[in-house]
């Protein structure tokens, strides 16, 4: 990565926010007799989310009713269960229905980012998300700390596309050689970046796990690993 960076662009979901889920499936299992431990669950989620962001690039950007129930499929095969989905689903669409509810930002998260806004370094986000992503920043008294919040829903672009990038770059006045970006999904944050010639980072909590295909990018297990890309 050249130079040394002046301004990092950051993702949403599963890179600074992550959906209290491992417990709630829990919950949802054992009301239909099935004992899974988190850690498992969780795993389960990684890996359908990998799997997902692979095969079917975009998706879980879209209403989860345009493809939760496959991803309920995939989830109940990877944990060795065998039940109906349909009602697996329709529970699950229930109890993840309020965002403000289920979405929170890792533990690390305020901390790391006030650290490297008192180094410097300028602060944005650029993410796929819909109207609720600046009152869920809001809530977790997280606004302040960005420069510039590009959303998708707001911009009428959504990564991969090139437009949202430029958007992002024009907004803050900011040349691209002296940005980088990071995020959790290569087939979004990944081409899209590179496309406009953006450098970036990919965060993966279990290591190559998921991601094995990845061969031409940096992966770190979370945002207190960027230090030696910047």
């Amino acid at each position: 990565m050249a130079g040394k960076k002046k301004y990092i662009w950051f993702d949403l979901g599963y890179t600074l926010l992550g959906l209290k889920r491992d417990t709630l499936f829990q919950n949802m299992l054992e009301e239909l007799g099935f004992s899974i431990p988190t850690d498992q669950i969780e795993k389960a989620f990684h890996l359908t989310d990998k799997l997902f962001m692979r095969m079917y690039p975009g998706v879980l950007g879209k209403k989860r009713s345009f493809y939760m129930p496959i991803y309920m499929g995939n989830m109940i095969y990877t944990l060795g269960i065998r039940t109906d989905i349909c009602p697996l689903y329709e529970t699950w669409k229930k109890k993840l229905e309020n965002p403000f509810k289920v979405w929170a930002p890792f533990d690390y998260v305020k901390d790391e980012l006030t650290r490297l806004s008192k180094e410097g370094y300028k602060l944005g986000v650029i993410s796929n998300w819909d109207k609720t992503a600046v009152p869920l920043l809001e809530q977790f008294k997280l606004t302040s700390l960005f420069d510039n919040i590009i959303i998708s829903s707001e911009v009428g672009y959504e990564k991969p596309s090139m437009e949202i990038f430029q958007i992002a770059l024009k907004q803050a006045s900011i040349s691209i050689e002296d940005c980088l970006y990071v995020g959790d999904n290569y087939y979004d944050d990944g081409v899209g970046s590179r496309a406009v010639g953006m450098d970036f980072v990919i965060v993966n909590p279990y290591g190559k796990l998921g991601v094995e295909e990845i061969k031409d990018c940096n992966v770190i297990l979370d945002i207190t690993y960027l230090r030696e890309y910047l």
